[in-house]
């Protein structure tokens, strides 16, 4: 039997995965309790983020927002899923806390945990990101290089004109290409 992967397949087997991962936050597991954060974590995964690249606090200064989640997890084995909570900042101010979690699909082996933070480029993909519960895709490159752990997004050059993405703090191994549906749901506003 051959099975032939069309968009509409794709497209399918992802939302599937990201209704298994909202089904699995809802149940709070240990994982998730030992993926717990809180605000201090979030300032402190910021400040490191800046100390990571001379570009980095460039990029900060011209963001107008940063979502910053300080302990992310990734796992998957041909078919995976993603989870964090983490906070969204302006002006260093705290505006609230967010979810992300989805499904990846994609020749992929391993488990990893990381820092990731988003630096939200325009208003209108902020005000996206804080009202809607929309999946988005893209693609995921991870792979070892000198002992080291490196997950690489891949975009579309209009996603990088809105939100600069840098992974971070990489533990574990996860060796892979994938194609992630991610969706981004904000929990609480302050």
């Amino acid at each position: 039997m051959k099975i032939t992967l069309t968009p509409f397949l794709i497209v399918f087997l992802l939302n599937a995965c990201t209704n298994l991962s909202e089904q699995y936050n809802s149940t709070r597991t240990q994982v998730g309790d030992d993926l717990t954060v809180n605000l201090n974590d979030g300032r402190q995964t910021l400040n490191l983020a800046d100390q990571l690249g001379v570009g980095i606090p460039k990029i900060r200064a011209k963001s107008i927002a940063q979502i910053v989640f300080p302990k992310a997890i990734k796992a998957g084995l041909f078919v995976g899923g993603n989870y964090s909570e983490g906070f969204i900042f302006r002006n260093s101010k705290p505006l609230g806390r967010i979810r992300m979690s989805g499904g990846n699909l994609g020749p992929q082996i391993g488990g990893q945990q990381y820092s990731q933070v988003m630096y939200v480029m325009t208003e209108a993909k902020l005000n996206e990101l804080l009202n809607s519960k929309a999946v988005t895709f893209q693609g995921t490159l991870s792979y070892a290089k000198d002992g080291n752990s490196i997950t690489t997004l891949i975009s579309t050059q209009d996603d990088l004109a809105e939100v600069h993405t840098l992974i971070f703090n990489q533990t574990g191994y996860l060796a892979g290409i994938t194609l992630d549906g991610v969706q981004y749901s904000v929990i609480e506003k302050y």
